[in-house]
């Protein structure tokens, strides 16, 4: 008989699919809405438009998948999240700093910089240290 999965197993397979299915949608109005980026003058080449909804296309697909692989306990599922989260916010923070022109996120870059580090120092410690990866019943 399969044992219960622990709360945090619960909480944190969530957080990874929520950051995938973001990811996914950040690719989807990147890619409908690209036409009107053009027309307003983005500074985004067609080049770096496609790149981009690919690598978040791909970043979100694999962080979803790395959460059914978690909530399975897979020992594989950890290494594909651990590559999802800092890639998530690699491509995020790649976005943010080079291609955002709006004055308020221009404000906000640097307290986005820290939530994008406390992020992948979060998920990454979680799925990495023995102790929390025994709090969400992943095994040693």
């Amino acid at each position: 008989m399969e044992r219960r999965r622990p709360f945090w197993l619960w909480l944190f397979s969530l957080w990874i699919l929520s950051l995938g299915i973001a990811n996914l949608w950040r690719a989807l109005v990147l890619w409908h809405e690209r036409d009107l980026l053009f027309e307003l003058g983005s500074s985004f080449s067609p080049l770096t438009l496609v790149l981009f909804v690919v690598l978040w296309s791909l970043d979100g697909g694999s962080l979803v998948v790395s959460a059914v692989g978690l909530w399975l306990r897979q020992t594989w599922a950890r290494h594909v999240a651990r590559i999802g989260i800092a890639l998530s916010v690699l491509i995020f923070q790649a976005y943010l700093w080079g291609f955002v022109q709006s004055g308020l996120m221009r404000q906000r870059r640097p307290v986005l910089l820290i939530a994008g580090l406390f992020t992948l120092f979060v998920g990454s410690g979680a799925l990495t240290w023995s102790r929390s990866r025994r709090w969400l019943g992943l095994g040693n």
